[in-house]
């Protein structure tokens, strides 16, 4: 039973053997309200599957009006895919962060936040 692991080469080994995951983020100004909030969604099993896969590209509805073309959801399968490497230590998350920004300009600044709001 591997309960909370990721599947396909894409986990955290219970005996430290994989360094996959183990990235942290760097603090961009006043980001930490950001950074605990994606690296709990980075450890979310399901979320990380999804997105390391890339199934979410197929999904992305790039022609509706009312959504923002696919732009956050490729950042953040961007920075997934970053957090994931083996070799990374620590991402630095501006390119989320300014898509962030671009479709909610509340976190567009370098204000302190709460994670909740950005969730």
């Amino acid at each position: 039973l591997r309960l909370g692991c990721l599947q396909d080469d894409v986990m955290l080994d219970p005996d430290g053997a994989s360094r996959k995951g183990r990235a942290g983020l760097s603090n961009l100004g006043n980001t930490c309200f950001m950074n605990s909030a994606l690296q709990c969604l980075s450890h979310t099993p399901p979320l990380t599957e999804y997105f390391l896969s890339n199934k979410y590209v197929n999904e992305i509805n790039s022609g509706n009006p009312l959504g923002l073309g696919g732009e956050l959801a490729l950042a953040f399968g961007s920075l997934m895919h970053s957090l994931w490497k083996e070799t990374a230590s620590s991402v630095a998350p501006r390119s989320f962060k300014s898509k962030l920004g671009k479709f909610a300009p509340q976190f567009s600044g370098y204000n302190q936040q709460d994670s909740q709001e950005l969730l």
